[in-house]
């Protein structure tokens, strides 16, 4: 491989390596907001005695289903970076 081919795939591996920290950053934050969001939802049903018993234990279900979701998303993001940063370490001479 010449050095400017070198230099191209070094640049494309930088720009993968970017974005995916940037969708594991952006994945975090997205949780934090969705579960803030739905947390203003579930604290007005558990303040009306219909809904009450039943908003915690659906409050639970959604958060750990919201959190394995956006942490999967987040982890292979990162797995990905990991791999692209690793990649650039190894591959030049």
């Amino acid at each position: 491989m010449t050095s400017t081919e070198q230099t191209q795939v070094d640049w494309w591996r930088g720009v993968a390596e970017l974005l995916a920290h940037g969708l594991a950053h952006g994945a975090r934050k997205a949780q934090r907001a969705h579960i803030s969001i739905a947390d203003e939802t579930f604290n007005i049903l558990a303040r009306i005695p219909l809904t009450r018993p039943v908003s915690e234990p659906v409050r639970s279900v959604h958060h750990g289903i919201a959190g394995l979701s956006y942490g999967v998303v987040a982890t292979l993001a990162t797995g990905l970076a990991l791999v692209c940063e690793q990649e650039g370490s190894t591959g030049r001479s």
